[in-house]
């Protein structure tokens, strides 16, 4: 169900990569971004349609848009720039979806590989944010360690 096909293993595998960085070096707004993703990864074989071939997937939708709407608050609130990269990355994934249910003739591996090469693109700015708090933290030792920045 989860890692069936290779693209699925190489997700998972930069899912871990990304989020385990967000979640041990990572702020607050990483560490959120983090486990929001991970949830989403999760969720989404348990929402998909296995037997709709053609359209959106609608539980999938559902899960890409909750995961939009935390990645807009953290680009909303946060002082850092990896959130608004990975809002946008997000905005489009979920375009896709409105995409195929305005046009039920878009290929399926279309839609799917869309979702998945821009997925890789919202984990490679939670990566950057994540690798940049770690220098951040590391870089102020009077700091006292991990700390939310929200204005």
């Amino acid at each position: 169900m989860y890692v069936q096909t290779l693209d699925q293993c190489v997700s998972l595998a930069a899912l871990l990569v990304c989020c385990g960085l967000a979640l041990w070096r990572g702020g607050g707004p990483e560490r959120i971004a983090g486990l929001a993703m991970i949830l989403a990864w999760f969720a989404t074989p348990l929402v998909q349609n296995a037997s709709q071939v053609f359209g959106p997937q609608s539980g999938v939708f559902v899960v890409d848009v909750l995961l939009l709407l935390v990645l807009l608050v953290l680009a909303l609130v946060c002082d850092r720039w990896w959130p608004m990269a990975a809002t946008g990355f997000q905005a489009v994934v979920t375009l896709t979806h409105l995409a195929a249910a305005l046009d039920t003739q878009i290929a399926p591996r279309a839609y799917y590989v869309a979702g998945s090469l821009l997925s890789y693109l919202t984990m490679g700015a939670l990566f950057l944010g994540a690798r940049n708090a770690a220098r951040r933290t590391k870089a102020s030792p009077g700091s006292g360690g991990r700390r939310l920045t929200i204005i």
